[in-house]
């Protein structure tokens, strides 16, 4: 979250009052993390996934985000920031799909950010569980951002200690080719609170690294990778 909000906070730079749309919002913990933010004037969250019980209930959670779980319920071109994190490579039709977010909900001069899984190479077993169609490569992002009304003005890598642990993993996968349990992802994360605010503080602090390495032209790759994408006019 730390890595979204400096990605927010340098292009809020540019856009003054943020009106924000999070694409995928699932339990909509971006969403309220958001809404707290002084030049955010609304944020809206949009799942398919949700129920109608689970609208209502994210609902009362917080009154300064409204919550759809279908994209005609969303007002056209009323967002000046639109976020995708973590949901291109859910989509068999990314390119589509992502071309018409930015046609039916992005104002003009309107900003995008992206973030999916690095690296196709590193597709396995954890990806198929978790309903990955791909994994993407950097230019590969930069393309399909090209075809869809977009530039991009940014792109870069997160997460960069975790990379070499996966390639381990995928690795061992394909050495063995044997079954493996099925990861359950940060969501099976269970070596307590001091372990995890350890974890949590190294993988913010590289971020923070990655972030200023990249506005002074160095990218160092890591397990995901994101962009910032403007509409183009």
């Amino acid at each position: 979250m730390h890595a979204i909000q400096s990605m927010i906070g340098s292009v809020a730079k540019v856009l003054g009052v943020l009106r924000v749309l999070d694409v995928g919002c699932g339990d909509g913990f971006i969403c309220r993390e958001l809404s707290r933010r002084a030049d955010v004037q609304f944020v809206d969250g949009v799942d398919v996934n949700l129920t109608e019980q689970e609208v209502d209930a994210l609902r009362r959670k917080d009154d300064k985000v409204v919550y759809y779980n279908a994209y005609r319920d969303l007002p056209l071109g009323r967002y000046n920031l639109v976020l995708l994190m973590d949901v291109l490579e859910h989509v068999q039709e990314d390119n589509g799909f992502l071309a018409e977010i930015v046609d039916r909900y992005l104002a003009k001069d309107g900003l995008l950010i992206i973030t999916v899984p690095a690296f196709p190479f590193l597709y396995s077993r954890h990806d198929a569980y978790l309903a990955h169609y791909r994994r993407y490569g950097r230019k590969q992002l930069v393309r399909l951002i090209m075809d869809s009304n977009l530039f991009c003005i940014r792109s870069g890598y997160l997460f960069l200690s975790l990379l070499p642990v996966r390639m381990a993993e995928v690795l061992w996968e394909r050495i063995t080719d044997g079954e493996r349990e099925r990861s359950r992802g940060v969501g099976g994360w269970s070596s307590g609170t001091l372990l995890t605010l350890v974890a949590v503080s190294i993988l913010r602090c590289e971020n923070r690294l990655s972030m200023l390495l990249n506005s002074l032209g160095v990218r160092i790759p890591g397990l995901t990778v994101w962009a910032v994408c403007r509409k183009r006019a």
